[in-house]
C-alpha cells in the first residue's frame, strides 16, 4: 500500500489502496457501482472520492461471503434462523465493517503522514547561494 494517495487513481493503484484485486474494480466500473473516467490516453482514472464513497457502499469483500455460508447452512439444516445464527451473521457483519473502516484509516494517516513530511521538507531553511545561476 503507498503513502500517498493521488487524486486520480489508476484501476491498479485504486485496487491497492482498496485491497481487493484490480479485477474486482474493474468490475465495479463496468457495472457502474464504481464512478470512473477516461483520461487523455484512454486509460481509466477513479477520484478519491468516488473510491471513498464505493468503499462506504461496499465495506468489505468477505462480508458478504461469510453471509452466503451462514445462509447457506441454514438451508441445509432447513431451520429456521434461529436468533443465534442471526446475531452471530450480525456480528461477523460489523467486524468486516470495522476492518473496513481501520484500512481506511490506515490508509489516511498514511497519505497524512506523506504530506506532513513534505511539509517539513519544504519548510527546512536551505544554504543561501551567493549567486543566481
Amino acid at each position: 500500500m503507498s503513502a500517498h494517495t493521488p487524486a486520480h487513481m489508476s484501476p491498479a493503484q485504486a485496487a491497492q489502496v482498496a485491497d481487493v484485486s484490480r479485477w474486482t474494480i474493474m468490475r465495479a466500473i463496468k457495472s457502474g457501482d464504481l464512478q470512473a473516467f477516461r483520461d487523455n490516453k484512454n486509460q481509466w482514472r477513479i477520484k478519491t472520492d468516488d473510491l471513498n464513497a464505493w468503499l462506504s457502499a461496499h465495506p468489505a469483500q468477505c462480508a458478504h461471503t461469510v453471509q452466503e455460508e451462514v445462509d447457506a447452512h441454514l438451508v441445509h439444516t432447513h431451520a429456521h434462523p434461529d436468533p443465534i445464527a442471526q446475531d452471530t451473521l450480525e456480528l461477523v457483519r460489523v467486524k468486516a465493517e470495522l476492518e473496513a473502516e481501520r484500512a481506511l484509516r490506515a490508509t489516511i494517516e498514511a497519505d497524512r503522514d506523506h504530506w506532513r513530511e513534505l511539509a517539513q521538507k519544504l519548510a527546512e531553511p536551505r544554504p543561501r547561494k551567493w549567486w543566481f545561476w
